[in-house]
């Protein structure tokens, strides 16, 4: 999955792109990246062109980024809180969604540190080993957890990752109870993060905003980094409510 990640955002800086060129950008075998590629055609994320066989990002990808649109509001909402933590804490701040099986993360602040954990905006990453993909999925209805588990497999990236529907079931209700996700080393064992759901005027998450940090620093931070981003998420939902018109009625 995360190779099959790194190619569509490679695409997705050119307009065309072959197999060679593909192979040696993300350091993959020929072979390895031609079976990525028909994966990906078979699902509609990635188009060849009959006459130069090269290939091209596919309309399916388009869509998604369609139905996103209304959220990219979003980040310039978000953006002030985001810059109040990133100040306070001099770790990466992130600002995700879920489209699919996946978080994308829309905006971040990186660290400005030595040593840091960095993801870079677009990102993609399997929402059940993120503390993003958790806060949202606990605050979405059951029947999308259910699809969810149902359409996704539990790759065990890391020993902490979350590796079948049972276990992120018990990650979510967690998450319920306590109002934020943590992701204790999923992805990389010594990147942890915490994160908390931004929400719309029905009460559903649909975006999280969350401090990643090495493990060193994180759980040192870690009291006051949570009761931060359930700062920044709440006043995040609030401002966004307001801007799109969803709260005067209320």
């Amino acid at each position: 999955m995360s190779n099959a990640m790194r190619l569509i955002e490679e695409m997705g800086r050119r307009e065309y792109a072959g197999v060679a060129e593909l192979s040696r950008a993300l350091s993959l075998s020929k072979p390895s990246v031609d079976r990525l590629l028909s994966t990906l055609i078979n699902s509609g994320f990635v188009e060849q062109d009959a006459d130069t066989k090269k290939y091209r990002l596919g309309m399916k990808l388009v869509a998604i980024a369609d139905s996103i649109r209304p959220r990219t509001s979003l980040i310039d909402i978000a953006k002030p809180h985001l810059a109040v933590l990133a100040r306070r804490f001099a770790e990466t701040v992130n600002l995700g969604t879920l489209v699919g099986g996946s978080v994308i993360y829309a905006d971040t602040i990186p660290s400005q540190r030595p040593f840091r954990i960095e993801l870079r905006a677009g990102t993609m990453l399997p929402a059940h080993n993120t503390g993003v993909g958790k806060a949202i999925l606990a605050f979405r209805p059951n029947w999308e957890v259910e699809r969810y588990i149902e359409e996704n497999e539990f790759e065990r990236l890391t020993p902490r990752s979350t590796d079948s529907g049972d276990e992120l079931r018990k990650r979510l209700s967690e998450t319920r109870a306590k109002g934020f996700a943590v992701d204790d080393g999923e992805i990389l064992e010594e990147a942890c993060c915490a994160s908390a759901p931004v929400f719309d005027a029905e009460g559903l998450a649909i975006a999280a905003i969350s401090i990643t940090a090495p493990r060193s620093t994180f759980y040192r931070i870690y009291d006051d980094a949570v009761a931060a981003i359930l700062h920044a998420a709440a006043r995040t939902s609030a401002d966004n409510i307001v801007a799109s018109g969803q709260g005067r009625s209320r």
